[in-house]
């Protein structure tokens, strides 16, 4: 019997939602376990299921995207938040990435690269898609901080940089010809000299320090 990752989406425009339905036929690995259009139909749904990925809009009635993802956070650490928008804008970005999001879909976003998405959240890793990164470019391109080439040594630099555009150890290491383990070394020691827990606050540090334009 196939395991499925279970997905629900939050929308309030329909088409999206039978979008994603779309994509999901036939789909082994993603299951669509339900839908809402507000956040009053996702919390009682909640109560009896959680999905294991929670596709969430930002522009909802009632309650924002931004608003619902910061109280799944404290109430249900354990479901993954992807939002799944049409702002490109880098505050609305800055705004979600804050509330613990693993991920940023843009609405444009294809049925290939969607899954690919999906697969690298689902492996641990964030994941942000080609829609938003030329407002990130634009935004962070200019800002290296200089502080943080003291800190950081060339290697874990670059290292960060990978990590931030959702590759894993065995992508890392294939790209910079060394061993996985030593990418776990370098992993490792970034988050100790920088006083980070994992991935997610290494991109969030990343982008708050112009170290990846993603």
């Amino acid at each position: 019997m196939s395991t499925f990752t279970t997905l629900y989406i939050v929308d309030d425009h329909k088409i999206v939602i039978d979008g994603i339905q779309s994509f999901l036929i036939g789909n082994n690995h993603y299951k669509l376990i339900g839908s809402a259009i507000s956040s009053r139909k996702l919390f009682v749904d909640l109560e009896s299921v959680q999905p294991d990925i929670l596709l969430l809009d930002i522009n909802l009635p009632n309650m924002s995207g931004i608003q619902i993802a910061q109280t799944i956070t404290r109430q249900y650490p354990q479901i993954k938040i992807v939002f799944l928008t049409s702002d490109i804008d880098k505050k609305s970005f800055d705004d979600a990435i804050q509330t613990g999001a693993v991920g940023y879909f843009t609405k444009d976003i294809t049925e290939i690269e969607f899954f690919e998405g999906l697969d690298k959240i689902t492996d641990g890793s964030p994941y942000f898609s080609k829609g938003i990164q030329p407002v990130l470019f634009e935004s962070y391109s200019n800002k290296v901080n200089a502080t943080n080439s003291n800190i950081l040594s060339p290697r874990e630099i670059e290292i960060t940089q990978l990590f931030s555009e959702g590759l894993s150890f065995k992508e890392i290491a294939d790209k910079l010809s060394i061993s996985p383990r030593t990418v776990e070394t370098h992993k490792k020691n970034i988050l100790e000299k920088l006083d980070l827990k994992n991935t997610i606050e290494l991109v969030r540090y990343a982008l708050r320090n112009g170290l990846t334009s993603l």
